[in-house]
């Protein structure tokens, strides 16, 4: 009895524990009282933008990562053009090097002549430097300051694959929010717009009549920009304080070394870790640096799935069957640190349960990766058939299986992870002694390369001053100018201030 009691004290003060640690790194307070729809593919989420776009009265503001001049671009232009016509608020803010190809081929254009406001986030510059690392990757729509879509789907027809040639659509997975959370959503977009030119009429955020609620779910809506990294933050949490499941789908999976420490724990300390990556990307590159990473995974017991279709691009994570992310961010460094993403954190067992079971009928699709051969090396096969996931189990196998020392080692895990979060150092594997080898023999190889032809670096180098030092030379010039101009205003000011001279006699 002792036993049980001290087991069931520790799973509250675990929980609380989490609650608080969760607001705290995500930056955004949980927000009950919402309505949340899972929408699946290009078949439920295009349909849906369309409808909801079509009916706006009010307003559409959208904030994404790609608009592209295809099809359905083309289609959401227009339905667009028609509102901003009748007198809709439409407000289109895209990400310049996601749409590059529609923006210097004019396709905005048009938009713009029918009332609508359009921006690019961060266009090259002289100025810009390695600004342009930092991307506006969200996928964001909002209509009537009502209903929300958020994705990781963009506005293109790749989503829609290619039927006449065979090739199936995209997998992606996103959702449509009503309710409260409405508010922290236009929020984050009127952030992004305003980083861009003059920002959005205040009225367009007046919220003094509180959204009323439309539902039972509690969420966190978790905005990102380059100068935080709530979702790093959050996605080590999960990885932490997962206790039964943690199962992750990504489309350009590049954890970092501490991200893949915290998998590594908890699949030893027997979470069921599993990771649903594409097997062949849009991106061929960053797939052949994701599998660089499996063998350490799959020694740990986590296990990898490979999707067997043209592209999977959903990024999304359930815990414990009561915890679900989805969104634009990736598990790679530039998503955590370099983007502006936007995530729904969903604390809500139906949803949860749903997108679980839906991440089981995605296995059905893909390849797991095992180790095989003396060398251990990943390989392909198919799924093997495994026992139903431990939450949808019965409460009192839960029960059995439940115990203080399980909570005693999440705790120590916890402890790591966020010991990791702080010092910036983890243990190396044994299992990485390969990874090592390769890097240092290419480091090598390197140095012998740039001492045979110095050219390799000086060439680059160069390159790379020059720009460097004529975007510095020319923001100094621009600094200059500002402040001169700010001295000739205030000397204006003053002269127009001083007080008449006295009448002579």
């Amino acid at each position: 009895m002792r036993s049980d009691a001290t087991t069931a004290a520790t799973q509250v003060f675990v929980r609380k524990l989490a609650d608080q640690a969760f607001a705290r790194s995500a930056g955004a307070p949980l927000i009950a009282g919402n309505s949340v729809q899972l929408l699946y593919d290009s078949s439920d989420n295009f349909p849906a933008w369309k409808q909801a776009i079509a009916a706006a009265e009010e307003s559409v503001f959208i904030e994404m990562y790609i608009v592209a001049n295809d099809r359905f671009g083309r289609e959401i232009r227009q339905l667009l053009m028609d509102k901003a016509a009748a007198g809709v608020k439409v407000c289109l803010l895209y990400d310049w090097l996601g749409s590059w190809k529609a923006s210097l081929g004019g396709f905005f254009r048009p938009l713009a002549s029918a009332g609508a406001e359009v921006r690019a986030y961060n266009p090259p510059t002289l100025t810009g430097g390695l600004t342009l690392l930092g991307r506006n990757h969200r996928k964001l729509i909002v209509v009537d300051r009502q209903t929300a879509f958020i994705s990781g789907l963009c506005i293109s027809s790749s989503w829609e694959g290619q039927p006449q040639a065979g090739i199936a659509p995209w997998r992606d997975t996103g959702l449509a929010l009503r309710g409260p959370l409405l508010a922290e959503a236009l929020a984050a977009f009127a952030d992004s717009w305003a980083s861009c030119g003059p920002p959005l009429d205040a009225h367009w955020l007046d919220f003094s009549t509180p959204i009323a609620e439309c539902g039972t779910i509690a969420a966190r809506l978790i905005a990102t920009t380059p100068s935080t990294a709530h979702m790093m933050r959050l996605d080590m949490l999960i990885a932490s304080f997962a206790r039964r499941t943690l199962w992750l789908t990504d489309a350009y999976f590049m954890g970092t070394s501490t991200y893949l420490s915290a998998l590594k724990q908890a699949a030893r300390d027997g979470v069921d870790v599993r990771l649903l990556v594409p097997r062949s990307s849009d991106i061929r590159w960053i797939a052949t640096v994701s599998r660089t990473m499996y063998r350490p995974l799959l020694e740990s017991g986590v296990r990898v799935f490979e999707w067997n279709g043209p592209m999977i691009h959903a990024k999304t994570a359930v815990a414990d069957g009561r915890w679900a992310r989805i969104g634009s961010t990736n598990l790679n460094i530039s998503s955590w640190l370099a983007n502006r993403e936007i995530d729904v954190a969903i604390e809500d067992e139906t949803v949860a349960g749903e997108l679980a079971a839906r991440f089981l009928q995605d296995l059905q699709q893909s390849t797991e990766v095992v180790l095989s051969g003396h060398k251990r090396t990943p390989v392909l096969t198919q799924p093997r058939q495994r026992q139903p996931p431990s939450f949808l189990l019965p409460a009192a196998s839960h029960a059995a299986r439940s115990s203080a020392s399980a909570a005693a080692r999440q705790a120590a895990r916890i402890g790591d992870a966020l010991g990791a979060v702080v010092r910036g150092t983890r243990s190396i594997d044994t299992s990485e002694a390969a990874a090592f080898l390769t890097i240092g023999l290419a480091l090598l190889a390197l140095a012998v390369l740039v001492l045979l032809f110095p050219w390799l670096v000086a060439g680059p180098l160069a390159f790379l001053l020059l720009v460097s030092g004529g975007a510095i030379v020319l923001k100094a010039l621009g600094l200059y100018r500002r402040r001169n101009e700010k001295k000739q205003q205030l000397a204006a000011t003053k002269n127009n201030l001083k007080p008449p001279a006295p009448p002579a006699g």
